[in-house]
């Protein structure tokens, strides 16, 4: 009951009679079917707005501060508004504008941006940590507000409830599901059967689950299942494919598509998906290098990536493309060919899935070859751009587009009144040059500065 009485403290009550009665009566014969009606079901069956299992504590009163002078880059992708100030009271975005609009009252508490850029708080679709406080703290201190952790089990994140210093909003999925035998045995959740499937995600959302990651190994008999489930709790479900085939997935109902790996089979010619899938099959280790390999012989002017391409974009679908954690570069020594060809091949395909109209967000992967240390987000942000993608486009994927991927674009997201004040100052332009985006200067999480220097256990 925990995660209902969050619902409940955040404000999100489900008016029963307002509902349709035909969809409550229909909710009501689903439950019964597969076993478990409770209210705590029923109300993350009709809510519409995800949470973070670890909502950040905010200004104990509703004192007001503003930024003032700055650069405003709202993340809803229009130009950015120069000498804008954004007032903010408690730990909510009160206004935002101009200078000559926004009045700020006496007494407020001015942070002068002069010379930088406002932008909201970052958010990573895909990033994964085991107990790890100061690594999250450190990302935090970097411009990542929020992340999703795609597959991690939720033991992986028991560290959240001893933080002692600020963290990111954390989303998590609850362990991925796989199928027998499995690769990472210690994150996953082997499928047993459809019955078991239900079981598994009512169990992640009642642990406050707010998606479901599909592993490359579970049987496509399985998706709709999986993704008939998930949306009668409203929450999407993203996949890592490396057998089933990404149009297949899509038809099946998929809503996000984690790596831009998982399209490789679809894209190649028969023949050399069948060899990939074969390999894959004898050994999950093939996938690492034989990525490359299938890639680097894949046809991009080919129609059936035009297909494949047409049906993402009729579907919704979103690609979170983590290009950082697959980048191989030409000239490097340690590098084959094939591989940065392979490479090469990922970086224009996601170009093409950016002009074909795939809604493209930002993940880390957390790490990367050519990635700094910690910063591995604002490397997918570089690579974004190369793919194509304007700077301002690239803000717009890894703030408000990442919000709409996790369904909590009411809350944040962009720079709006009503909005939660989770925002970072950038010096510099970014929508001019994506690489200012290193130099973060101060971060806001829920209405309140993060002290970068903290100590963290």
């Amino acid at each position: 009951m925990d995660t209902f009485r969050r619902y409940i403290r955040n404000g999100y009550r489900m008016n029963v009679q307002s509902m349709n009665k035909v969809k409550l009566v229909n909710s009501i014969v689903f439950l019964l079917g597969l076993g478990f009606l409770s209210l705590t079901n029923l109300a993350f069956a009709q809510n519409s707005s995800l949470l973070e299992v670890n909502p950040p504590d905010g200004p104990s009163n509703d004192r007001l501060s503003a930024i003032v002078n700055v650069r405003l880059i709202d993340g809803l992708g229009g130009p950015p508004l120069e000498n804008a100030v954004v007032l903010i009271q408690g730990n909510r975005i009160l206004q935002a504008g101009p200078a000559n609009q926004v009045s700020v009252p006496e007494g407020t508490e001015i942070t002068d941006g002069s010379g930088m850029s406002l932008l909201p708080g970052l958010i990573d679709a895909h990033l994964h940590n085991v107990n790890n406080n100061k690594a999250l703290h450190a990302i935090l201190t970097n411009g990542v507000t929020t992340i999703r952790d795609p597959g991690h089990p939720f033991r992986f994140y028991q560290s959240l409830h001893f933080a002692q210093t600020k963290l990111p909003r954390v989303y998590l999925t609850g362990a991925h599901l796989d199928g027998y035998p499995g690769v990472y045995l210690d994150q996953a959740s082997l499928v047993r059967s459809t019955d078991h499937v239900r079981t598994l995600i009512r169990d992640y959302v009642t642990q406050g689950g707010s998606g479901i990651k599909i592993y490359f190994r579970l049987p496509l008999k399985y998706f709709e299942t999986v993704i008939q489930t998930a949306e009668f709790y409203h929450i999407p479900v993203v996949a890592h494919l490396e057998l089933v085939d990404a149009d297949d997935a899509i038809l099946a109902g998929l809503h996000g598509v984690e790596h831009v790996t998982s399209f490789g089979t679809a894209l190649a010619r028969p023949e050399d998906a069948r060899e990939f899938r074969e390999g894959v099959q004898a050994d999950n280790n093939y996938r690492r290098d034989g990525r490359y390999l299938l890639w680097s012989k894949i046809d991009l002017s080919a129609d059936r990536v035009k297909e494949v391409l047409a049906l993402a974009v009729q579907n919704n679908v979103v690609l979170s493309p983590t290009l950082t954690t697959f980048e191989r570069q030409f000239g490097d020594e340690e590098v084959e060919e094939y591989q940065a060809k392979g490479f090469k091949n990922m970086l224009d395909f996601v170009g093409m899935a950016h002009q074909a109209g795939v809604t493209v967000v930002t993940g880390s992967h957390n790490s990367g070859k050519y990635a700094q240390r910690g910063l591995a987000y604002q490397r997918e942000m570089e690579l974004l751009v190369a793919a194509g993608m304007s700077p301002l486009e690239v803000i717009s994927s890894s703030t408000l587009h990442n919000a709409r991927y996790f369904r909590t674009q009411d809350r944040l997201g962009s720079i709006e009144s009503g909005k939660l004040a989770d925002l970072i100052l950038v010096e510099g332009d970014p929508s001019v040059d994506i690489k200012a985006m290193y130099a973060i200067k101060k971060v806001m999480l829920n209405g309140e500065w993060v002290d970068a220097a903290a100590m963290v256990e």
